[in-house]
């Protein structure tokens, strides 16, 4: 057994000779014979092709982990500038002011240029009534403090736009005519009062009470 191996060797390895001797031995060698030797090339059988390398499916990198918070698409951000906020809370104030005014006993008016005044029908007050409810609803706050704040603010309003302030005001401009001759105490006397009774502010388009009707019934 041993020899045989021996004898397959060189067939297993390469090119095969294929001899016999004089003595009538075949011999089979990877090298050529004695010169003078007819001999046979057997050429070494081929193996079978290496199968390919098992192809491996390939695998993806896992994508890296994304926050929920990073994974979900930009959404922008509406923030109210300091404009916006201060006119909605205008609108809440406002509202708040007309509708004290709407619930008191006498004719409103909105003014308008070279001192015409345009008065609310009585058979329009219920229905401006309910405009300025719902738009109070609308824009003021639902905070406590807020709320109070806004009705403290509103009354500030109704005070500065009310009948006596705006006498107030009308009386300090006679007092204060080159032609009036007004002693400087009464002058200061009335700047004082205003200042401490009626906040200077400035609204357009506001219904206003009709300060001579009120007069009228005092």
């Amino acid at each position: 057994m041993v020899f045989s191996l021996l004898v397959l060797m060189p067939v297993l390895l390469g090119t095969t000779y294929r001899w016999v001797d004089p003595q009538g031995q075949v011999h089979l060698t990877d090298t050529p014979p004695p010169a003078g030797t007819t001999y046979e090339i057997i050429a070494a059988p081929h193996a079978p092709p290496a199968p390919p390398p098992a192809v491996q499916p390939a695998t993806r990198a896992a994508p890296p982990s994304v926050p929920a918070s990073a994974a979900e698409p930009l959404r922008p951000q509406t923030v109210p500038d300091a404009a916006t906020e201060a006119r909605d809370d205008s609108h809440c104030v406002d509202a708040l002011y007309q509708l004290q005014v709407l619930a008191g006993d006498w004719k409103v008016y909105k003014a308008g240029p070279d001192d015409e005044r345009t008065y609310l029908h009585d058979r329009d007050r219920p229905a401006e009534v309910d405009r300025l409810t719902r738009e109070r609803d609308d824009t003021c706050g639902d905070e406590q403090a807020t709320l109070m704040e806004q009705h403290r603010r509103a009354g500030e309003l109704f005070q500065a736009l009310s009948p006596d302030c705006r006498e107030a005001r009308e009386k300090l401009q006679n007092l204060q005519r080159p032609t009036a001759r007004s002693a400087p105490s009464d002058i200061e006397k009335q700047q004082a009062w205003i200042a401490a009774n009626c906040p200077n502010v400035v609204r357009e388009g506001l219904w206003l009470a009709d300060w001579r009707y009120v007069q009228q019934n005092r």
